[in-house]
């Protein structure tokens, strides 16, 4: 336990939670630190005191109802920007399967390895190549439009970073708070490549320049 000289006695900080005796205290500079209560930094999301914490019920709901959309859209084959959701997965099922397994990986066998830093980098390299991949691939499809790049970016952001959020939360306890900005700062990394990169493949498609 480390101690921190206090003008009112010492500060003792443990867990990042600093105490005087056994009064619970605000952290010097703890302004500047973006924290959520369990020590996990937020990158994106500021403390929200109301989703910082363990919520089983609303985190399982809203992964029921994400799941229940995507199995719907199928059935009744509402058209997103003009296309189903099977002409978005179709023709690139495989590579989204090895990114779902990328990710597994990442997570159940990558993080056990001594040499973890250049492991867990290459297999991020391996997911981030199928998703572009499959920007390059969708945008081969006639009428495959800019809004076609942008729905195709929320699908591997539900697929990876979704996939990322649940283990996350089941089986390293993090809280609402944090789940929601991993998911919100990885779909922006998602969005990077299929929008912004995809958008490019869209646009020279339309010029009809080869690519």
């Amino acid at each position: 336990m480390k101690t921190i000289a206090y003008y009112s006695g010492k500060i003792e900080t443990k867990n990042r939670e600093c105490f005087v005796g056994n009064q619970k205290v605000d952290c010097p500079g703890s302004q500047t630190k973006n924290y959520t209560q369990t020590g996990d930094k937020l990158d994106i999301l500021p403390i929200y005191k109301a989703l910082d914490k363990r919520g089983d019920l609303v985190f399982s709901l809203i992964l029921l109802i994400v799941i229940l959309g995507l199995c719907l859209l199928p059935v009744v084959k509402v058209k997103i920007f003009g296309k189903t959701l099977s002409e978005y997965l179709k023709p690139i099922w495989y590579l989204i399967l090895i990114s779902v397994l990328t990710v597994l990986w990442q997570y159940f066998f990558g993080l056990k390895i001594d040499d973890n830093l250049m492991a867990l980098r290459v297999s991020q390299w391996v997911w981030e190549a199928m998703v572009l991949v499959s920007a390059y691939k969708l945008s081969k499809i006639p009428n495959f439009s800019y809004g076609n790049m942008f729905f195709l970016g929320v699908l591997y952001s539900i697929f990876i970073h979704g996939l990322k959020v649940v283990i996350r939360y089941y089986f390293y306890d993090k809280t609402l708070l944090y789940a929601l900005d991993r998911f919100l700062y990885g779909s922006l990394l998602v969005m990077s490549i299929v929008f912004v990169l995809g958008s490019v493949f869209v646009y020279l498609k339309k010029k009809s320049i080869r690519y």
